[in-house]
């Protein structure tokens, strides 16, 4: 089985994604993933980066608009990151917008998460602006 692949909310390793989101993403925040509506996440794309029943990066596409999807909840292990799960995650769901017929793919990046997308073809689109307390930038990507 490859590494990187497509998951529901049902299946047995999104626990693991939660678990992956809250401890990168939201602890460092001082922030609880469970308080946000997760339920909405049953009509997302789950993409997972798994070794050995152990999911060590996931990113999520949202539907924006007929030809867009948000790239959201991109998460890597600390003790992974840089060695090419975040790439092949984002570079897994690139392929998926372009084969459902997708153009275009949108994000919301924090600052220190900028020149990761950049080297993978996404351009800062607008001006900074806060979420979830901390400096972010609109980010879009055209898919060919």
């Amino acid at each position: 089985m490859q590494p990187v692949y497509i998951i529901t909310t049902a299946h047995l390793l999104y626990e693991q994604v939660i678990d992956l989101r809250q401890r990168v993403l939201r602890t460092p925040l001082g922030l609880d993933l469970r308080n946000d509506d997760l339920e909405a996440e049953t009509g997302q794309i789950i993409f997972v980066y798994e070794e050995a029943g152990k999911v060590l990066g996931c990113v999520l596409l949202q539907q924006y608009d007929a030809i867009t999807f948000k790239l959201r909840q991109m998460a890597v292990d600390g003790d992974m990151q840089g060695k090419g799960i975040g790439a092949a995650l984002v570079n897994a769901a690139d392929l998926y917008a372009v084969q459902v017929g997708k153009h275009k793919m949108i994000l919301h990046a924090r600052e220190v998460a900028i020149p990761f997308y950049e080297k993978l073809g996404y351009e800062v689109t607008g001006p900074e602006f806060t979420e979830v307390g901390i400096p972010h930038r609109k980010m879009e990507k055209i898919l060919v």
